[in-house]
């Protein structure tokens, strides 16, 4: 019987032992992903903007590159992305269609907007300017989330439609015409935008090294209770 009861002691300190581990592993490689898309973001934030028509826009790897940008916004139809919160505020994000050409468009984010006191009433998002237009920007993926509830990516009846989520392909169904796998981040000196505090990553690496660090400590820890529990089994045997 001790001895069973030692060997699931063991066992038990080995799987706790490797699962605190791997946790620390998996803070150490979020902290390099994070730091890649801080490398990524530094590397092309300041190169010239490229024309847009000139790229493939199926290709991975576009993110944070600056583009350019001739078309005509598709001003009835617009998405509101809901529950956006900024500096503690709800609000929604505008994403206009930008059309390219007769059957492709893009959706351009044109910022952030605080939402009413009343849920029911949405905000004006006309344009001021022209609708036909040319514009600098670049190019990011969509907003994401840890738990995808379901229809959160269902646009609602009428226009601006709201939505959760984007799903290109449900948006492209809706507008009857294709629309590209990423939106563009409307440039700060560009007319009818909102609040534009572009910032890609709001937490840097710093906080998963810190992570990392406990994960590894706790499994240091571990290490010398397993030895000093079983040193007092031990003394308590003989």
């Amino acid at each position: 019987m001790k001895f069973k009861a030692n060997l699931f002691l063991t066992v038990l300190a080995i799987l706790v032992f490797f699962l605190l581990v791997s946790l620390g592993n998996w803070q150490l490689d979020r902290a390099q992903e994070k730091q890649d898309l801080l490398d990524l973001q530094t590397s092309r934030i300041n190169l010239s903007p490229v024309e847009i028509k000139l790229l493939d826009m199926t290709q991975a790897g576009l993110r944070y590159l600056p583009v350019k940008l001739n078309g005509k916004f598709d001003v009835n139809r617009q998405i509101l992305l809901d529950n956006q919160v900024r500096q503690g505020q709800v609000g929604y994000v505008v994403l206009t269609p930008l059309l390219l050409d007769e059957n492709k468009a893009i959706l351009v984010n044109r910022g952030w907007l605080p939402m009413s006191g009343d849920r029911n009433v949405l905000p004006n998002v006309d344009l001021k300017g022209e609708s036909t237009s040319m514009m600098e920007g670049h190019l990011d993926h969509f907003p994401t989330v840890g738990i995808k509830l379901k229809g959160a990516d269902v646009l609602s009846e009428g226009w601006p439609a709201v939505a959760q989520l984007v799903d290109v392909n449900k948006v492209s169904a809706r507008l009857g015409y294709e629309i590209l796998p990423y939106q563009v981040l409307l440039g700060s000196n560009e007319s009818d935008g909102y609040d534009r505090e572009w910032v890609p990553m709001k937490m840097g690496p710093e906080k998963n090294h810190g992570y990392a660090f406990q994960w590894f400590a706790l499994s240091a820890a571990w290490v010398v209770l397993y030895f000093v529990v079983t040193i007092k089994l031990k003394r308590k045997e003989e």
